[in-house]
């Protein structure tokens, strides 16, 4: 290789080198710029406030209880407000509560003598006792008649849901009564002429294959019954904290008719007074919001970071194919220098040659 070549070559492997070089460069920003991109993702992170679910222990709630006198009913208040006050006459509240009332919920049924449907049944005597076994189910004891003066009243209103208008059970009326086991739903059939106990009963439908039986369901339950007073009086206990010891009212026994929403008080009505006790309740409500506010939280959250993770997965791939491209460059620098050194000695050697060829 001549002088002018070798002298070309080298010129030209040194703008090689530069541009690798600079190329290098170029990836090196941009791995510091994705770095950068990571670390901010990371502070990202580590300012995000992690999601606590709430503790049923931290959502309490103050309750006031008390036994109506008048009635020996519990209740439970649920709001406590003062009233308006003219100066001079007595503060007064309105208070409103509920208590739980035993009640039964009782339905109409019509069984079938010896019938094959989900209604038809038999009556048995066996042991000197009667049973009733209702669509092939397990033999029931059914008991003698007796009167139910308690729960005719929810008899007489399952007639009317059914739309009858017809005759009703009377509140002297006699019922056969079983229970069922596997449900603990009470059935009373009420007596009638001719079978007016047990063994009349299976005369009847012995010599009637096919008769329907009337029987009322009996459920007890209890439901929440509403309370309000508009005057009562609070008196404040004396031990400093503020608590309400004792609650003065009219009972609806001291209204016109017995009736509160009158509105008119009898001659000479007397308020009773009874004793107010403070409980510390779990608030469901408040537990159960504040769940359901820790839910949408920790979704955001569990969101943010899946987002976060898939980002820095990016970023990660890029880093890596930039820092592939790097250890490309530079292994391409390494053979320009290894040519660039044997095209130096190859002009070193020109050099020297020339210089001996003149000297």
């Amino acid at each position: 290789m001549g002088m002018a070549a070798s002298q070309a070559r080298y010129l030209s492997l040194t703008a090689r080198k530069t541009n690798t070089e600079y190329e290098g460069q170029q990836v090196n920003q941009q791995r510091t710029a994705l770095a950068n991109q990571s670390a901010g993702l990371f502070n990202q992170m580590l300012a995000l406030e992690v999601p606590t679910p709430p503790m049923a222990t931290d959502y309490t709630k103050t309750v006031y209880t008390f036994v109506d006198t008048s009635t020996s009913e519990n209740i439970s208040l649920d709001s406590i407000y003062k009233n308006p006050t003219i100066e001079g006459e007595q503060p007064t509240y309105t208070i409103s509560g509920s208590t739980k009332e035993a009640s039964v919920l009782s339905n109409v049924t019509n069984f079938v003598y010896g019938g094959t449907g989900s209604n038809g049944f038999t009556l048995d005597y066996s042991n000197e006792k009667y049973t009733i076994s209702v669509n092939g189910s397990t033999a029931m004891t059914i008991q003698e008649a007796n009167t139910y003066n308690g729960l005719t009243k929810y008899f007489q209103d399952a007639e009317k849901a059914a739309g009858n208008t017809g005759d009703t059970p009377a509140l002297d009326q006699k019922y056969f009564k079983f229970t069922n086991a596997s449900t603990g739903i009470e059935y009373y059939i009420p007596t009638f002429p001719g079978a007016e106990n047990l063994q009349e009963l299976q005369l009847y439908l012995e010599g009637n294959s096919g008769a329907n039986l009337r029987a009322y369901s009996a459920e007890s339950y209890t439901k929440d019954e509403y309370f309000h007073i508009d005057d009562a009086i609070l008196t404040t206990a004396s031990d400093g904290t503020g608590r309400y010891d004792y609650i003065s009212f009219y009972p609806d026994d001291q209204y016109v008719g017995g009736d509160r929403s009158s509105g008119q008080l009898i001659d000479n009505a007397q308020r009773i007074t009874c004793k107010l006790t403070q409980q510390t309740l779990q608030d469901d409500e408040a537990f159960d919001a504040a769940m359901e506010t820790y839910t949408a939280k920790k979704a955001i959250y569990d969101k943010t970071i899946a987002d976060i993770d898939a980002r820095t997965t990016v970023i990660q791939q890029q880093d890596k194919t930039l820092e592939l491209h790097l250890d490309q460059l530079d292994t391409e620098q390494q053979a320009i220098q290894t040519e660039m050194d044997a095209v130096k000695k190859v002009i070193d050697k020109n050099i020297e040659e020339t210089f001996k060829t003149f000297a």
